[in-house]
């Protein structure tokens, strides 16, 4: 199964401006991202970023490989889809493409490991798959955290940024064969996804399917201070390359 990871990194979050550029403990959030990813043994790790600063920044990181991408993308996942097709020629084609969002630096290479095999048993069953675990009782509230009931075929029914019962945590790693990809980008933002600001959505408003893989692990996502905070990080700084 040959398998290649790829970041989307942006500058333009509203919500903690310059995110990836962040640096704790000596190192930038996107540079803890992509360390982490690259200790899961993946052999391809893509940095996708639509800035010349993240770029020079992962440049330094030694098995990375930094691509520009466009400014004009909806979401992550359309970045992930230009940065693909800007490497294939390059490196060939790949049977699953993994998105690990540049704002996942405490994301536990062992979690990427069980992933990864995980999918080696369940290759062909599926074309769009996510990561899930059990909701910690401090995230239940919480609306950064998005949730996600799961069918008894282990499909994702709905997700919500709200509390529910029986839901599981989303913790953010998308899998996708690049037919699925090129296909979800093809579709319109759907109502649900801009309504929640949840991009998987897209695949459910158009009854595709997303198959939730439970892994016992989970991360804090940076969104906003408040995450860095709980990741307890209390000090930080805007890293310039």
């Amino acid at each position: 199964m040959k398998v290649i990871a790829i970041l989307p990194a942006r500058l333009g979050s509203t919500r903690l401006p310059n995110k990836p550029l962040l640096e704790f403990d000596g190192k930038t959030m996107i540079r803890h991202t992509a360390m982490r990813v690259l200790s899961a043994g993946l052999e391809h790790v893509i940095v996708a970023t639509d800035s010349e600063d993240i770029f020079k920044e992962c440049e330094t990181i030694k098995g990375v490989t930094p691509l520009m991408t466009s400014v004009d993308h909806t979401c992550g996942t359309e970045r992930v889809l230009e940065a693909y097709n800007l490497i294939v020629p390059k490196l060939g084609e790949f049977d699953l493409i993994l998105n690990v969002q540049g704002d996942e630096p405490f994301i536990e290479p062992a979690m990427l490991k069980e992933l990864l095999e995980e999918l080696e048993k369940r290759q062909g069953k599926a074309e769009f798959f996510t990561t899930v675990t059990d909701v910690p009782e401090g995230d239940q509230e919480d609306i950064n955290v998005a949730k996600v009931v799961v069918n008894v075929e282990g499909n994702a029914l709905i997700f919500t940024r709200e509390p529910l019962k029986g839901a599981k945590k989303h913790t953010s790693v998308y899998i996708y064969s690049p037919a699925f990809l090129k296909l979800f980008c093809s579709l319109p933002a759907s109502p649900l996804e801009l309504s929640y600001r949840l991009e998987q959505m897209r695949a459910l408003d158009n009854n595709h399917n997303l198959q939730c893989i439970d892994l016992p692990f989970d991360a804090v996502s940076i969104n906003d201070e408040a995450d860095l905070k709980k990741a307890g990080v209390m000090e930080y700084k805007i890293f310039k390359p």
